[in-house]
């Protein structure tokens, strides 16, 4: 019924179901891939081999290309060995930034004091006077 043909893998005879068939087994198929593809059986199963060739690897130099590395190098360790924290920097901040608000309040408070927001003593102060009032009627 079909032709008779050579397995491709093996060249072991097999009778060909279609012109196409070049294997004898479908695991013949599968082995004949792995070779073809560098496939190393590695206890029960088949791994991809790769071959590195140093000689592809070496790419050509270019000197700019590493002095600025080289630069970027050296930026980058300079700013890791800066990791402490300046704390006189931090505390003429906070200083700083005190006395500007003091310094807005009282100029708020010489030339705007109705400007103000009310505080307790202010509530207080109004509460008493609207007492006072409520006895004198």
């Amino acid at each position: 019924m079909g032709k008779l043909s050579f397995c491709k893998h093996c060249q072991q005879q097999f009778e060909s179901r279609r012109s196409n068939h070049l294997y004898c087994t479908p695991s013949c198929r599968t082995k004949a891939s792995y070779q073809r593809n560098n496939y190393r059986y590695v206890s029960g199963h088949y791994e991809k081999t790769t071959e590195i060739n140093s000689e592809q690897l070496a790419l050509p130099v270019n000197n700019e290309l590493l002095l600025a590395v080289k630069e970027l190098e050296k930026k980058i360790e300079m700013y890791s060995q800066k990791k402490t924290i300046n704390t006189n920097g931090i505390t003429e901040a906070a200083i700083g930034n005190a006395a500007s608000d003091a310094t807005i309040y009282a100029v708020k408070k010489l030339l705007a004091p109705k400007t103000l927001p009310a505080t307790k003593g202010d509530i207080d102060r109004l509460l008493y006077e609207l007492n006072e009032l409520k006895k004198s009627i």
